[in-house]
């Protein structure tokens, strides 16, 4: 019963795809010198520099403590800063330095190729329609767990 029910999953199916996603980021991120845990940190700032640690944590759906070692780590590298927030001065703000926009095409490329890669030989309208039925089951967990 087990068995049919994980050939059916979708679950799975996702599952396998984000771990051949992070050994590609894995393996691509060692070459810029940083690890597979810089990734997202990185990418999210790359989309939205100056984003608060809490905001970085909740739109990452991480522990707070998570994100508060690898932005040290980052800005240690000299990757990102963090600077007070002007109107909220117990907020601080990361924000990406120079040596994070030094690595940005390399960075876009990795994506850019990763993505090439998964959806090769897809039809594109399917590929339209799986990402509304990701999107929706993205909605269906965030509505279950109540985020």
């Amino acid at each position: 019963m087990l068995k049919s029910f994980v050939e059916k999953s979708v679950v799975k199916r996702i599952h396998i795809l984000y771990r051949l996603s992070m050994m590609n980021v894995r393996n691509e991120m060692k070459k810029l010198g940083f690890g597979s845990g810089d990734y997202g940190f990185l990418a999210m700032l790359f989309i939205q520099d100056g984003l608060s640690q809490d905001e970085i944590s909740k739109q990452m759906r991480v522990d707070k403590s998570y994100t508060a070692r690898a932005i040290a780590k980052l800005e240690k590298a000299g990757m990102v800063e963090r600077r007070p927030d002007p109107n909220e001065h117990r907020i601080r703000r990361v924000f990406l330095g120079e040596k994070a926009f030094e690595i940005e095409p390399q960075f876009v490329d990795m994506l850019q190729q990763w993505h090439s890669t998964l959806i090769e030989g897809v039809n594109p309208d399917e590929l339209s329609i799986l990402c509304k039925v990701l999107d929706q089951m993205k909605v269906n967990a965030e509505t279950h767990l109540e985020l």
